[in-house]
């Protein structure tokens, strides 16, 4: 993922992939990371950064078929990306 975010940005950007991977584990991993890549490419260009993370978890989870609310972590099988 090489765009203009900074080091926690791509660490908050990575624990999405991660949740998103549990929640979906039903798909194969390179959708949910193809979804999650997509989704922070579409807010590249975004001044204020501080919501980023929480706009790609919600857009990359609309795109694979959820809504566009966070993934609920208590439905995450613990330990994801871990």
């Amino acid at each position: 993922m090489s765009t203009n975010g900074n080091a926690d940005e791509l660490r908050q950007i990575s624990e999405v992939q991660d949740r998103l991977i549990g929640l979906y584990s039903h798909r194969a991993p390179d959708e949910i990371v193809s979804a999650v890549e997509d989704a922070y490419r579409h807010f590249a260009e975004t001044q204020v950064r501080d919501f980023v993370p929480l706009l790609v978890e919600r857009r990359a989870n609309k795109a694979l078929g959820g809504t566009d609310v966070m993934a609920d972590p208590s439905q995450v099988p613990p330990h994801v990306g871990e």
